[in-house]
């Protein structure tokens, strides 16, 4: 009879361990990071443009070490040990990173100007967000979704402070994806 106990307790340990792993809204850590980092960063270009490139250059790079830290640990804290699923998030995240390095290695390289490429940089990054919360945390969407509007607005109406009010609205939508993922999930 205790054998059966016993696999009954591990049937149900595993069970728990997939259900986490299906409702995985992300840590909540990683999005006020990024929230932080976006909201600085994107208001560089209007307030102190010579700052920008350094503060994305060492930003980028931390932010995404620290990202992978904190979601290994989030994983770890669950009990979730899904090497796929790691690396899909780990392949999504490069591929996102060197595709937003194009339209920026062509800004730093002085082959399109910087106008015209960051409407590219934009769109590229609001689709990296936009496609992590459709196939890995869906509260990343909204901060994609806000991203590609920021392009279409940084394309058809370049206005003043249009990258700070991108970088407050995506900031705002990561924060609010953190509290969503905060939240405990609905059984």
């Amino acid at each position: 009879m205790t054998d059966m106990n016993n696999l009954k307790d591990d049937l149900a340990f595993v069970r728990a361990a997939i259900d986490r792993g299906r409702d995985d809204r992300g840590t909540a850590p990683s999005y006020f990071l990024w929230a932080a980092i976006i909201g600085v960063g994107f208001a560089l270009p209007d307030f102190a443009p010579r700052a920008a490139w350094p503060f994305w250059i060492v930003a980028g790079v931390a932010g995404g070490l620290a990202s992978v830290w904190l979601g290994h640990r989030y994983n770890a804290h669950r009990g979730v040990r899904d090497p796929a699923v790691n690396r899909r998030h780990g392949a999504h995240w490069l591929l996102g990173g060197i595709a937003i390095a194009v339209p920026m290695g062509a800004i730093w390289l002085g082959r399109v100007p910087a106008p015209q490429a960051a409407p590219m940089v934009l769109a590229t990054t609001g689709l990296a967000y936009a496609l992590a919360g459709v196939h890995l945390h869906p509260p990343l969407r909204w901060a994609g979704y806000a991203l590609l509007a920021g392009a279409v607005v940084l394309l058809l109406w370049p206005m003043p402070y249009v990258w700070t009010a991108t970088g407050l609205t995506v900031a705002l939508a990561l924060v609010v994806g953190g509290i969503v993922a905060l939240r405990a999930p609905s059984a």
